[in-house]
């Protein structure tokens, strides 16, 4: 590929708000110790066969992260042999890497902390905690959305088998998820349950006497398929949350299958019509938006001014 057609895949992936690189925070109260040999075979257990970065060198021209005396200790990296992504000089394994991190102040998770409506005890627990480390895929953006992801879920499990910790923050939805729910719900087949966080705002300063609502999903864009998004009134934040999940892990699992003008729903009844468009909310990204019709749909301000 050239420069310029690189360029140009990357500011479009921006403006999507694609991720090239995927990462989580582990989040502890007292410093983790990490067992090498056992994360290592907990690692293979969950994502199958694995190359340890001193085993391999460069491969078909493209150089490959080596580990030297200064990182070794600070850095455990893993070459993911069942999860191998095209390139023009050869086929490349997707990776992982394991590298203890700063933690940020509690302040630094504000959004995260007001959307946590899943979990009560996110700031409490945060506020406890002084160690951190950080999960990232690394030449893994080629691969499927759902191969991506069952990758890194399985990566992070093995860390959180190795070394429990007391939070998990998923930096691209924003969610701070309490590690033992979030286990439980991998095991139930929840496989968003980390990776896409349903947010509920208030509407103020439009004018309008009704009470007016914005739930969005975040976290989809950033493996690729539309995050999904409504703006409305009268409706019960609940049942608009449940069918935003919905959605949400049905463009997961088919793709971005929706076209503009479509209508989607779950009863004879409800027929919300879609289309693509930027977030109201930040991030930048795109979002499958959904029209619950007269009398709900609060449009976009922007087209109502």
């Amino acid at each position: 590929m050239k420069d310029k057609e690189m360029d140009e895949l990357v500011e479009s992936e921006k403006d999507f708000g694609f991720a090239r690189v995927y990462s989580v925070e582990l989040i502890y109260k007292e410093k983790p110790q990490l067992q090498r040999e056992l994360l290592y075979a907990n690692m293979e257990r969950y994502t199958g066969k694995l190359d340890r970065p001193e085993q391999r060198k460069s491969e078909a021209g493209i150089a490959v992260w080596e580990p030297n005396e200064e990182t070794d200790q600070d850095l455990l990296h893993f070459f993911h042999l069942n999860y191998m992504v095209g390139y023009a000089e050869g086929e490349m394994p997707a990776q992982t890497s394991l590298v203890e991190s700063e933690l940020r102040s509690p302040t630094e998770y504000k959004t995260a902390i007001e959307q946590a409506w899943h979990w009560q005890e996110a700031e409490q627990t945060l506020e406890q905690c002084r160690h951190s480390l950080l999960l990232v895929d690394m030449l893994a953006s080629g691969l499927e959305p759902k191969d991506r992801l069952e990758l890194f879920t399985g990566s992070l499990r093995a860390v959180l088998e190795t070394a429990p910790c007391d939070a998990l923050y998923f930096r691209e939805s924003d969610k701070l998820v309490e590690p033992r729910a979030y286990l439980d719900a991998i095991e139930n087949g929840a496989i968003l349950y980390g990776a896409m966080n349903v947010r509920f705002y208030n509407v103020q300063g439009t004018g309008s006497a009704r009470p007016e609502s914005l739930m969005d999903t975040i976290g989809l864009a950033a493996l690729g398929v539309p995050d999904v998004q409504c703006h409305f009134f009268d409706l019960t934040p609940n049942e608009v949350a449940s069918f935003l999940t919905d959605i949400g892990y049905y463009l997961f699992k088919e793709g971005d299958i929706i076209s503009d003008g479509e209508t989607v729903g779950f009863t004879e009844d409800m027929r919300w019509r879609c289309a693509h468009q930027y977030a109201l909310a930040a991030p930048h990204r795109v979002v499958l938006d959904l029209d619950p019709g007269d009398p709900y749909y609060g449009g976009r301000p922007e087209a109502d001014s």
